[in-house]
């Protein structure tokens, strides 16, 4: 079942196996890529191959927007979706 997820209101379709998402890399990430899963323990290497490697560049950009806005104070900016990408009111 393939696992979507909206980035900048976008619904995006993630790679479903380790192969997909190292394809999709630039070639000069595949051997850091290669080095970080190969010692990833089992129990978290679904989270860290998704988190860390599948998700595009402008999500991780967004997440870190998102956490200098909450250290300084800002909470009113963040939008909450649900897992269809649709606004949930507050």
């Amino acid at each position: 079942m393939p696992r979507t997820t909206v980035v900048r209101g976008e619904r995006i379709e993630l790679p479903n196996t380790l192969a997909e998402i190292r394809a999709a890399l630039p070639e000069e990430r595949r051997e850091e890529f290669d080095k970080v899963i190969y010692e990833t323990p089992l129990d978290q290497l679904e989270r860290r191959a998704l988190i860390d490697w599948a998700l595009p560049p402008e999500a991780h950009e967004d997440d870190d927007e998102a956490s200098r806005r909450i250290k300084a104070g800002d909470f009113g900016f963040a939008q909450w979706t649900d897992s269809d990408g649709n606004a949930v009111p507050r």
